[in-house]
C-alpha cells in the first residue's frame, strides 16, 4: 500500500492535487513536534483541519514523523525530544475526536536522520527508551514503537549504531533509496528499499516503508508531496486512523 508525505500542511487542495496526479493514497505522514516545520499538532484547529484534508483524499491514516534536527546530541536531550513527540502524539488525539490509535495498538513513531548526519548511541538510547516505554494516559498500554528514517547505506552512523548490543530496539527502517522517480502512488515500484542487512550486515531491523520518489530536481513533482511504499506490512496499520470525518 502507499502514501504520502510532506513538509507542507494538508489542505484539501493539496491533498485533492496529490490524489488526481499521483493516485489515492493508504496514508499520510505528516511531522510532529519537534519539527523545524509546522507541525500536524501546531493547534487544535490546525489538527482537525489536517485531518479533514486527510480524509477528503481517501487516505485517512496518519503516519507520525518527527525531525528534531540533532540526532548526535545527548542522551538528555534525546529523553526530552521524545518527551515532546509522545505528547504531540497524545494531544493530536485528544484534539481530533475521531482519531483512534491503530488496531494492532502498534504505532510507528519515526525520528528524522538526514544524509551526513550521524545517530549517537546517547540520543537513541534517550529518545527510543522513552518513546517505546510511554504509557498511553489513562491505560496500561504502550502504543509508541521507536524507528528510524534514513538512508542505511548513508556514510553517518545509523545502522552501525542500531546494531549495538547497548541500544534500544529500533522496529523498522524508513528509507529514502533508491529512488524510482517513473513510479507513483497509483503505480507503485517492486520493492526493493535499501536495508541494513545489504549495508551493514544487520538484518536485526527490517526496512518496512520506502520513500521512493522525493520532490526533488533531480526527481521533479507537480505537487509537494513525497511518495512511499510500505514493504511487507500494511504501513497504514501502523498509523494513527482518522476513523471519520473531523
Amino acid at each position: 500500500m502507499a502514501g504520502y508525505d510532506t513538509v507542507s500542511v494538508l489542505t484539501t487542495s493539496l491533498t485533492s492535487a496529490a490524489r488526481n496526479t499521483y493516485g489515492t493514497p493508504a496514508f499520510w505522514l505528516r511531522y510532529f513536534t519537534p519539527s523545524p516545520y509546522t507541525t500536524i499538532n501546531s493547534s487544535q484547529s490546525n489538527a482537525n483541519n489536517e485531518s479533514r484534508a486527510a480524509w477528503s483524499s481517501g487516505g485517512h491514516y496518519m503516519g507520525v514523523v518527527t525531525s528534531p534536527g540533532h540526532p548526535s546530541a545527548s542522551q538528555a536531550q534525546g529523553h526530552a525530544d521524545a518527551q515532546a513527540t509522545a505528547n504531540a502524539c497524545y494531544n493530536y488525539w485528544l484534539d481530533v475526536i475521531p482519531v483512534l490509535l491503530p488496531s494492532n495498538n502498534t504505532l510507528y513513531v519515526w525520528t528524522d536522520l538526514e544524509p551526513g548526519q550521524n545517530l549517537g548511541l546517547g540520543y537513541w538510547t534517550g529518545w527510543a527508551l522513552y518513546i517505546d516505554g510511554y504509557q498511553w494516559p489513562g491505560t496500561s498500554e504502550l502504543p509508541l514503537y521507536p524507528c528510524l528514517y534514513c538512508n542505511p547505506c548513508d556514510v553517518g552512523h545509523n545502522c552501525s549504531t542500531i546494531r549495538q548490543s547497548s541500544a534500544p530496539y529500533c522496529f523498522a527502517i524508513w528509507s529514502f533509496e533508491p529512488q524510482r522517480c517513473g513510479n507513483t502512488v497509483a503505480n507503485p515500484p517492486s520493492w526493493a528499499a535499501t536495508t541494513c542487512s545489504a549495508c551493514a550486515g544487520y538484518s536485526g531491523t527490517p526496512t518496512q516503508l520506502w520513500q521512493f520518489r522525493i520532490k526533488t530536481q533531480s526527481c521533479p513533482a507537480s505537487v509537494n508531496v513525497d511518495q512511499n511504499l510500505g514493504g511487507g506490512i500494511n504501513y497504514a496499520n501502523y498509523c494513527f486512523n482518522i476513523s471519520s470525518n473531523p
